[in-house]
């Protein structure tokens, strides 16, 4: 999995330019994500990456760095 894919994804799940996004960005005080893009995020990385995600691990993560790191750690168990 590349990081620059996870922020393609991140930016079309919440129609941003993928420009605005950086590994660092912080998803919930960057760039403010509601409850509602949180899940529709959740279902597309989810769907994508074949991997379980919810919520939770999302919002704990917060960062795109962080996030990718989560989801190859996901990945290497199913």
């Amino acid at each position: 999995m590349e990081q620059q894919k996870l922020i393609e994804i991140i930016a079309k799940s919440l129609n941003i330019p993928s420009g605005e996004i950086a590994a660092t960005t912080s998803l919930s005080h960057e760039i403010g994500v509601d409850s509602i893009e949180m899940v529709t995020l959740c279902r597309n990385l989810t769907k994508t990456f074949n991997c379980n995600l919810n919520v939770a691990e999302i919002k704990e993560a917060d960062t795109v760095e962080k996030l990718f790191m989560y989801i190859e750690e996901k990945q290497k168990v199913s």
